[in-house]
């Protein structure tokens, strides 16, 4: 069943930088990448802990994706200020197939302190102003799709507020926790992407 959707939410871009993937973001990544809690919201958790060297690994492949753009989620960098900007998570535009402009969108927060403050739906309003904005400065894309858990009512309401649809539930689809569980399949489309996007990044 899906859950109701809210009505003129409008995501604040302000709270959040997209930064393109680099190899000096590793140990950023190495703070959560190896937290189940975290990591089984993706889906794609191996099973094993990953190591520094295959986190390098995994960051040199996305950099030479023709198939993937992959962002480092950053607090706002404030002008005049030496405080440094704070990391908070990783976004991507994954698997794209471009001969029907779609891909998937993925969406991490790496402190469970940071989640609940926006920062989510600032962070993947920014990814779909890239993923809907036409080349060069974005992907040009037709679709967004993304998956979660069934349970996870948070991220569902978050994905709803910011346009996502749920177009079905893939049963007892994963396996995370020693229990398999139900998946839901959510998704945009680009005419549906009306929130007032901000430039992409170039």
């Amino acid at each position: 069943m899906s859950l109701p959707a809210v009505e003129n939410f409008v995501p604040q871009r302000a709270l959040v930088e997209l930064v393109p993937l680099e190899t000096a973001h590793v140990d950023h990544i190495m703070s959560w990448v190896n937290d189940r809690e975290i990591v089984g919201n993706l889906a794609a958790f191996s099973g094993k802990p990953f190591t520094r060297d295959d986190e390098l690994q995994y960051i040199e492949k996305m950099i030479a994706s023709k198939d993937d753009r992959v962002f480092s989620i950053f607090s706002p960098t404030t002008e005049g200020t030496k405080e440094e900007r704070r990391y908070l998570g990783q976004c991507g535009i994954h698997q794209i197939f471009r001969r029907s402009g779609l891909a998937r969108a993925s969406l991490i927060v790496a402190d469970r302190a940071d989640m609940g403050r926006g920062i989510g739906s600032a962070a993947l309003a920014r990814l779909l102003d890239i993923a809907f904005t036409p080349a060069p400065g974005g992907e040009g894309l037709h679709k967004m799709w993304l998956m979660c858990f069934r349970e996870n009512e948070r991220a569902r309401r978050m994905y709803g507020r910011i346009g996502f649809v749920e177009e079905g539930i893939l049963r007892e689809e994963y396996l995370h926790e020693d229990r398999h569980r139900d998946m839901v399949r959510m998704s945009v489309l680009a005419r549906e992407w009306t929130q007032t996007p901000t430039p992409p990044l170039t």
